[in-house]
């Protein structure tokens, strides 16, 4: 399965190999990894370097370690790609186009796959997240609630979509997207004071899915694409 290292920063080789097996399918998540001893007699290196690999990949959530077990594949290794996007997006100085360029780039396919690949069950559970929506804008509650509900409004409709990278690449961007979402509404509702201009706009990208409309559901994204883009470009 591995191969013999010589050269410099080898506990980096170690990691490129184990990660190597992971995308080439030998380890899968939730198998365990061979022991400190055997990966050092497979490798060729000081199970110094072994340990220190392990150590970068359990940090970036690759593997988890079991106390008198073993380590292993994490089984949730997407989860765990959250945080370093954040960090990754905050030490780069992300602006806010970033965002909603990277919102546009996932949620205008996503909408379209949906619209094609929806199930009865699906639809109920996404007018599900709609009516949840009306009820928190007649009951007048918070904000945080109905960030929450719209987030989760875009996150079912990515994985409609039945395309794990697309849903995957949601989860992973979770964060950034929340604290978009967040001012981006207040953004919105501060200009039209009302809250039901976003609500009838996700009504409209609900029904053109559920009626496996996939060039209307796309027209709908762009169309709440661009409310977004406006509103928050705006001081």
């Amino acid at each position: 399965m591995f191969n013999n290292i010589s050269s410099k920063k080898v506990y980096e080789q170690v990691i490129e190999q184990i990660q190597e097996s992971i995308f080439n399918g030998e380890l899968k998540k939730g198998d365990k990894l061979p022991s400190e001893r055997e990966l050092s007699e497979q490798m060729g290196v000081s199970r110094t370097s072994i340990r220190e690999a392990l150590r970068v990949l359990e940090t970036l959530g690759v593997i988890e370690s079991k106390q008198g077990e073993g380590n292993f594949v994490c089984s949730n290794i997407n989860k765990s790609l959250i945080e370093p996007l954040s960090l990754i997006f905050k030490l780069n100085n992300g602006t806010w186009m970033d965002v909603i360029e990277l919102r546009q780039a996932l949620e205008l396919e996503a909408v379209k796959f949906a619209s094609e690949r929806i199930t009865k069950k699906e639809e109920a559970e996404l007018e599900d997240i709609i009516n949840e929506m009306e009820e928190e804008i007649n009951n007048q509650n918070r904000n945080e609630i109905l960030v929450n509900l719209d987030q989760k409004f875009h996150n079912k409709i990515a994985s409609i979509s039945k395309n794990y990278l697309i849903e995957c690449l949601f989860l992973t961007s979770s964060n950034l997207f929340e604290e978009f979402i967040n001012d981006a509404r207040k953004k919105i509702i501060n200009r039209y004071s009302d809250e039901k201009v976003l609500l009838n706009q996700h009504k409209e990208i609900y029904t053109a899915i559920a009626s496996n409309d996939s060039k209307l559901s796309y027209k709908k994204m762009e169309e709440h694409m661009q409310l977004i883009k406006e509103n928050y470009s705006k001081k």
